[in-house]
């Protein structure tokens, strides 16, 4: 059996959950393919790889997926590629770490799983932090906060999401932290 190296592995995953977030039965497959080109650009930029690099990978996915005529609804959804996480976010990112590192992950692996899903989602990595992978800025903002220096909303929202999830049954609590309902905070209380 061949060893995939870890980045591999990670570019991989995330390829895999678009996939299968997409469907089998769609016939859109430009649509997958632009997501599955951006997912890896996104993930080689999260491990370092310089924009310059990553330019002409950039420019082919500009020229697949053509603009087209967006409807406000799409752009509030691209909006959040730009723009930092909220500290919300990230507190629930946090809490999802803890509860991986738990069940028996290692921190490490737990904070690229979460960066995982956060990057399929479109959210980019914390900004803040010394180190060019984003799952690392994601757990150095988690020890930062756990730490007591965390904003104040996102110490909240840790304390409240951490609740939320020991009130599920230890059995179901990773499957059910990793489904994406238990993120979208729009939804009535679980």
């Amino acid at each position: 059996m061949q060893t995939l190296s870890p980045s591999a592995d990670r570019i991989g995953a995330a390829l895999r959950a678009l996939r299968k977030m997409h469907g089998q039965d769609s016939e859109d497959k430009t649509s997958l393919g632009i997501k599955c080109l951006h997912a890896v650009i996104t993930q080689l930029a999260a491990e370092g790889v310089s924009p310059e690099d990553l330019q002409p990978l950039a420019d082919l996915e500009a020229l697949i997926g053509a603009p087209k005529a967006k409807s406000p609804a799409e752009t509030k959804r691209e909006r959040r590629h730009s723009s930092a996480p909220s500290s919300i976010l990230l507190a629930r990112a946090a809490a999802v770490i803890d509860l991986l590192v738990k069940s028996g992950q290692d921190e490490s692996e737990a904070a690229q799983a979460v960066m995982r899903r956060m990057v399929i989602a479109g959210v980019p990595p914390p900004t803040q932090g010394g180190d060019s992978r984003g799952w690392r800025r994601l757990l150095e903002w988690r020890n930062h906060m756990l730490l007591g220096f965390g904003p104040d909303d996102a110490k909240q929202e840790y304390k409240a999401f951490t609740r939320e999830i020991e009130a599920i049954p230890p059995g179901e609590r990773v499957a059910r932290v990793l489904d994406d309902r238990l993120w979208d905070r729009r939804r009535t209380p679980r």
